[in-house]
């Protein structure tokens, strides 16, 4: 329990003091100012840090591939990103999920090929990939 007025130390202080007793010391008694440049070069690495964040999504986003629902609802449709997102976040990252995800793509292609060909597998497919995004939605 900490007493008032007590202040606890950082790990990260605690590991600084092997690379310089002095600055600890400094930083505890007067507080951590830091000179205009070393703010600038912090903030230039937060941003540097932010815009490859930024690149990863945007690499991630490339991948437009969703055949059965783009054919239904359109490539930039709220249902067809949804399944998009599914597919990133819950499916790609465990190794069952992109099993299903490359299967998915093998068969999906001769599907569609199908809903053009015979109008009532789009009829029948339709209230199936409706009810997945229904329960992808509820669950958040």
């Amino acid at each position: 329990m900490k007493r008032r007025g007590e202040r606890y130390v950082s790990i990260t202080d605690v590991v600084a003091t092997v690379y310089c007793e002095r600055k600890i010391v400094l930083d505890w008694t007067h507080g951590k100012k830091r000179p205009l440049d070393v703010q600038a070069r912090a903030l230039t690495g937060s941003l540097g840090h932010k815009q490859f964040e930024y690149q990863g999504a945007m690499r991630a986003a490339v991948d437009r591939r969703c055949f059965i629902a783009t054919h239904v609802y359109g490539g930039d449709a709220e249902q067809t990103w949804a399944l998009r997102a599914w597919r990133d976040e819950v499916l790609m990252p465990t190794r069952a999920g992109r099993l299903l995800t490359r299967a998915y793509y093998g068969l999906s292609p001769l599907v569609v090929r199908a809903m053009d060909r015979f109008p009532w597998c789009g009829r029948v497919l339709r209230p199936l990939l409706r009810s997945v995004i229904d329960a992808l939605w509820f669950r958040g």
